[in-house]
Order: structure tokens, then sequence, then C-alpha cells
């Protein structure tokens, strides 16, 4: 047993939550001639892929070679391989392995024309390419293990591991396994694995809006986005937490990473609330939700959107236009929870002299809004995904020029077009084992076998198969950034969700939803952690009411496979939107014991619960096109009931005081 509390010594929970914030911030602060290196590198690539932007990509190894290479460079410079590596200059090792990321871009250049013309699986894998592809390969899972911890090429082993001793597995895994040449040729020599479509996304269009979120991000966005929430929310009843909600959301929509805006936003929005009365665990989850629901907010939803397109062979327009409402839905579950509880309390807002006047704030931020109109109208036109972004970068450069406070100089645009490329680090990696699981698990076969796994383990029941995928979901999202646990989930579950009859999109906007929720659900919710850590609360606590006020990650996908909410005519899916927006009204007045304008008694709650039960199951019934209107009557009219009730008893209390 000491043997063991010496290997896995025991960490509490605060413990853990500082080192989730330390391993955020955990990054190089390179000087002399490695900064000059590292720069050069960075905004060169990001200028390159603008190039192929507007005068048309490379071919495909090429194009994410350059990429690829480049991008795993950087992450040796700028991410250190352990604690007690340099932090001012890359090591010795590291050095090795950025001439070794050139090696392998020279040799894939230098290959492309042979790839190209040669049969798969037939012609030969020279001597050269399995020692370039098992270099790339390694250093692909040296990048994602610094980057986003040992979990990915724990997984990324297992499965290569799979790969060889096939005709050593169980029965029903067993396949014939793969030969060493085959393996470098799948992964290596052909475009299905590490220059396959997931890390083509990466090398075009997500790089594009990576770069949009970047000069977002140098023009002081969240600053300006910032004080327009609390010039709209910092008045009302828990106004710090309201600005939490709608800053958190806006700066998370465009970072992509919720862990990456706790750190951000987190210190600006968590000391307000604490200030005006919130509990420390409760502005930790505050902040910790609403960053979360950023990857599922449009238009800029993140890697897993790309993905998501690529997957189901759709436009990156329509994932954005089915995730509106949906996304609506989320933050106004979260909006019902934090208004609830400062009511309770007995909270009021911010001191309007504290406030920026909602007029020249909403004129500040409007330049930077533009752009972001521009892209949806660009994206619903239907210009490519990569254009729309890129042209919507310079736009912001442009109209950034308008004011003083937010144009960009000479360095700070050059400092954006750099930070492009190190933001593309902490994702190209992870992408490519992703890429290279997806490879593997197609190439031996088991992506057909896990369908009829799954479809087992269900016993032909679609509500135990979600109940898996949750399971699933979680497990594998506690130690996976949501695109890796995305892809790979979509691999294993997506054909057994679509066997079900379930369309393609609902399927993967279910796997996305489902795959955010590890983040905020306990014990392991490195999200919440990370807030925990700012906001000086027990990490446990902050979690638990993590999952309370981001409960609507469980219960909207469940509208995606049973009503028409991103399926059906506008019509039907505004007239669910609005009904199911009653049922979490409700569901969140039960949950916190107050509503309308005053607490509730026994009877009350579950008069919530009855309303909050009726109007859900009014939204989902696959037997109706819309909802069903007895029971939307019945939901509304206990609703109505209760709000009468809760009314006459605020004003008796007015009275009495």
């Amino acid at each position: 047993m000491d043997i063991l509390h010496k290997l896995f010594p025991k960490k509490d929970n605060k413990e853990v939550a500082e080192e989730a914030i330390e391993k955020e911030n955990r990054k190089r602060t390179l000087t002399g001639f490695w900064r000059k290196f590292a720069f050069v590198l960075g905004a060169g690539l990001t200028i390159l892929v603008f190039y192929t932007a507007f005068n048309g990509v490379f071919l495909p190894m090429i194009q994410i070679g350059i990429v690829m290479c480049t991008l795993l460079a950087l992450a040796f410079l700028w991410i250190p391989g352990s604690k007690r590596s340099h932090m001012d200059k890359p090591d010795l090792i590291d050095i090795v392995l950025v001439v070794l990321c050139v090696v392998c871009l020279v040799w894939t250049l230098y290959s492309n024309e042979r790839f190209i013309h040669r049969i798969p699986y037939v012609s030969k894998v020279y001597l050269m390419d399995k020692i370039v592809g098992t270099a790339l390969l390694l250093m692909v899972l040296e990048a994602a293990r610094r980057t986003v911890g040992g979990a990915i090429c724990v997984i990324a082993g297992v499965i290569i591991a799979y790969g060889f001793f096939g005709p050593y597995m169980p029965a029903m895994l067993m396949h014939k396994g793969l030969s060493f040449s085959k393996f470098i040729e799948t992964t290596y020599c052909t475009t299905e694995g590490l220059f396959g479509s997931l890390t083509s996304l990466c090398s075009a269009q997500l790089f594009a809006f990576v770069a949009f979120g970047s000069f977002l991000s140098a023009t002081g966005a969240d600053k300006l986005f910032m004080d327009l929430a609390l010039a709209i929310a910092g008045k009302s009843a828990g106004g710090p937490a309201k600005v939490s909600v709608l800053s958190s959301g806006a700066m998370a929509m465009v970072s992509g990473s919720s862990v990456a805006n706790v750190v951000t936003t987190g210190t600006l929005t968590i000391p307000m609330m604490k200030k005006t009365g919130f509990r420390a665990e409760v502005a930790g989850a505050v902040e910790a939700v609403a960053s979360s629901g950023g990857q599922i907010t449009p238009p800029v939803m993140g890697t897993v959107a790309f993905l998501i397109a690529d997957n189901i062979g759709t436009t990156y327009f329509n994932v954005v236009k089915d995730s509106f409402l949906p996304a609506f839905m989320f933050y106004f579950t979260v909006w019902f929870f934090v208004d609830c509880m400062a009511k309770k309390l007995g909270m009021t807002g911010l001191p309007a002299e504290q406030l920026p006047p909602k007029g020249k704030s909403f004129m500040t931020a409007l330049p930077l809004i533009i752009p972001i109109l521009v892209l949806v109208y660009m994206l619903y036109a239907g210009f490519t995904a990569f254009l729309s972004g890129a042209i919507c970068t310079i736009l912001i450069v442009v109209v950034t020029m308008l004011r003083k406070e937010t144009r960009l100089d000479f360095k700070r645009f050059m400092l954006a077009l750099e930070a492009t490329s190190v933001s593309m680090v902490s994702i190209l990696p992870v992408v490519a084992c992703a890429s290279i699981i997806v490879a593997v698990l197609n190439k031996t076969g088991f992506m057909i076998k896990s369908t009829s796994i799954i479809m087992f383990l269900s016993g032909g029941h679609l509500m135990v198969l979600i109940l898996i995928l949750l399971l699933m979901s979680y497990i594998i999202g506690c130690g996976l950034p949501s695109a890796t646990c995305y892809i790979i989930l979509a691999t294993l579950c997506a054909p057994a969700l679509v066997n079900f009859g379930i369309e393609l999109m609902e399927a993967h906007l279910l796997i996305f939803w489902f795959s955010q929720v590890a983040g905020l659900t306990p014990p392991v919710c490195i999200t919440a952690f990370v807030a925990a850590g700012i906001a000086g609360a027990d990490p446990m606590k902050t979690g638990f009411q993590s999952l309370k006020m981001g409960s609507s990650f469980y219960f909207v996908p469940m509208f995606f496979l049973f009503s028409p909410l991103i399926s059906g005519t506008w019509f039907q899916r505004i007239t669910v939107f609005i009904v199911g927006l009653a049922a979490v009204y409700m569901f969140v007045a039960m949950i916190e014991g107050y509503l309308h304008c005053a607490r509730t008694s026994v009877l009350v709650r579950v008069g919530c619960l009855v309303s909050t039960f009726f109007l859900f199951w009014a939204c989902i019934d696959a037997e109706v096109a819309t909802v069903e209107p007895i029971r939307t009557a019945i939901g509304v009219g206990i609703a109505a009931v209760l709000l009468l009730i809760q009314t006459k008893k605020a004003k008796v209390k007015a009275e009495v005081a």
C-alpha cells in the first residue's frame, strides 16, 4: 500500500484545481533567437494558409504536410516536455524534434508525386517511408501529450496495438491484423490517416476560423463584449452572473476552449459575482457552464462543428443553422438558474454609476459585431467556410481601423498572425491522433463490429443506447478534449443511432452535446475545477453546482431526437422552442424553490414538477409533427395558476412588510 501511495499520491480537490490551471497556462516564454524563430514560423504559416484561402489549396499531402510539420515544430518550441524543461528556450531534445519535423516535411514534399501515382496496398513502401511515417506518428503523439495530456496517447496506443494484435483478440474483436508496412501505408502513405479529411480541415477551414478568433481577441473584443454585457444585464438581479453568462458565452464561442475561456474571462467575472453575494462555488459554476456553452453556440462553434459537417457530408452553415435554437435554450436555462438564485437571495444588480452607458457600449462593440454578421451571411450565401473565415478575419482588421482603441498597429497585427498558429498547436495534434485512431479502426473492420456490439448491449432499445452513449461520453471525455471525444464516439456510436432511424444531423449533434458533459460532471470535471481554483471554492461543490446549472447538456439533446427542434419547419421549430423554454423555466423553479417573485412552498414545487412533465412531454412526442396541444394546455394552465399563487403571495408579503 505504501508503494501505491508513492506511485499514485492522493491529491485533494484544491490541488487538482491548481494543477488544472497550471496545465492550461503552461507555456514557455521564449527569448532571443528562439523567440524570433518561433515568430517567423507562426506568422509565416498563417500567411501561407491565408494565401491558399484566396488562391486555392495545395494538394492534400502538401497542404497538410506543411501545416502539420510546422505546428508540431511550434509545439516543441512553445510547450515544455516536462516540469524540468527550460522555460525560456527549447531543450536539446526539442531542437532535435524540430529538425526531425523539417526532415519529415522535406521527405513528404519530395515523395508527394510518388504517393499520388502509387497503387495503395500494392505498390512498395520504401524504408524511408517507414522511418518518416513512424517518426511523424511519434511526434504527433508527443505533441498531443504536451498539449492535452497523456490520456489520448494511451488510447491511441491501445488502438494501434489492437491493429497489430488482431489475430489474438477474442472472437468478437478478432481480425487478421495489420503488418507494419500496411500500418504505415494506412497512416502515412495514403489520405486515410495523418493526411485524411480531419487534418485537412485543420489545415484550411479551421485555421481560418481560429484566425478569426485570434484577431477578435487582439482587438480587445473580450473587454468590449464584457462592457456590452455589463450595460445590458449589469443592473438586473444577480447582474454580474448574467454578465458572465453573456460575455463568457460570447468569448468561448470564439476561443473554442471552455477551460481557456474560464482562465481568461473568469478572472474578471468570478470576483464580481462573489462581491455581489454569490457563494464562491456558485460563481465558479456559472463561469464554467457559460464557458462550456461556447462550443455549441453559432456562428463560430469551434473544432467540432467542422468535423460534424465533414462526417455527414453537409455544409458548415447547415450545422450552424440547426444549432441556433438548442444553443439559445442552453443559455436561457443558465440565465433562469442565475435569475432564480439572485432573486431568492434578495440580490440587486450593480449600481448604475458602475455600468457603462448602453448606447456607447453598443456603438463601440458594433464594428466587431459586423464581421460576425457578415460571416453568417457568407455561409448562408454558399461561400466556403475557408474563404468566409479568411475574408471576415481581414474584415476585422479593416473595421477596427474605425476606432483608435481597437486599431491594430503593425506589431499587434503580426502577433495576431502568430497567435493563430500557436492556438492551432493545441488542436492539430489532437485531431491527428484521432485520425490515426479512426484509420486503424476502419482498416481493422472494428467500426462495423462496434455497431453490432452496441446494438447488442442496448437490447434494441433506443433509450438504453442513449444511456450507453452518455456513459461512454463521460468516461472518454474525462481524459480527452471534446473534439477527440466526439470523433471517437461518432465513429463507434453514430452508425448504431442511424440504425434506430435517427437522422445523421440529429445523431451527430446528440454526440456533440454529450461530448461536453465530462467537463462539468463530477468527480472529474476539469472545467469546473479550473473555475473553482479561480473562485477559491471547493472543486467538488463547484462541480455539483455546474452539473445542476449545466443540466441542459443532458436534456436538450432529447429534443433533437424526439421533436422537430432541428429537423422541422421553422414554425415547428419555434413552437417547440417556446414550449421547451416554458418547460425549462418551470424545471428551474422546481429545482431552486423560487418562482416568479417569491419562494415556493412544497405544494408549488410539486406543481412546477407536474407542469414541467406535461410541457416536456408535449415536445418529446415522435407521433406528432409539433407540440401536442392537450399536454401543452395542461402544462401552461398549471404554470399560470402557480404564477398567480406566487404573485398573490408576494403581494401579501409586501403589504405585511
